[in-house]
């Protein structure tokens, strides 16, 4: 499993969950239960993480890339 992101909060971390399960990527957040009951511990540069299996790394890092911003 490769980390993909680093999310400020459980809410974001399930919003991008989303986006790649509905391109067809599982994702996997392995903090979910404890984000939920103490999301204090994830106030740091940690986050909440969300994963994907390593073959998905490269396309789950593209679907949730910011848009390119027009000059």
């Amino acid at each position: 499993m490769k980390t993909i992101a680093n999310c400020y909060d459980l809410m974001q971390a399930q919003q991008l969950k989303g986006m790649l399960d509905a391109a067809g990527i599982p994702a996997f957040i392995p903090d979910e239960s404890v984000a939920g009951i103490a999301p204090h511990h994830f106030l740091t540069d940690s986050g909440v993480r969300v994963q994907v299996a390593d073959e998905h790394e490269t396309e789950a890092r593209e679907i949730i890339a910011p848009p390119d911003q027009p000059e």
